[in-house]
């Protein structure tokens, strides 16, 4: 098991958090199809006492197959970026990472 992320930094110029939630996040999910078997949106909140989160949102999408996410983004990744501008002028920070 494979978990993508892609989190939007605390400072980024625009974020539109509920486009995000409830359009890129999902269309993602679902150009990944079955190789997708969990997905989460996440927004920071401040939390008394503690420091301020270096992000404003993030998403983790859980796969199984690198090879099929890697397809999928080399099929649809034009689709994919072209679609950020929409809620964002900032590009994320991406991660991959194995799920142990």
């Amino acid at each position: 098991m494979f978990c993508a992320s892609v989190v939007y930094p605390a400072d980024a110029e625009r974020f539109d958090a509920e486009y995000f939630a409830t359009q890129h996040a999902p269309m993602f999910a679902r150009l990944l199809g079955e190789n997708c078997v969990r997905w989460e949106v996440h927004r920071a909140l401040a939390t008394p006492g503690a420091p301020t989160s270096p992000f404003l949102a993030a998403a983790y999408f859980w796969v199984t197959s690198g090879e099929l996410f890697g397809a999928t983004l080399a099929e649809h990744g034009e689709e994919i970026y072209a679609d950020i501008p929409r809620f964002s002028a900032t590009q994320p920070a991406r991660g991959w990472a194995e799920v142990l």
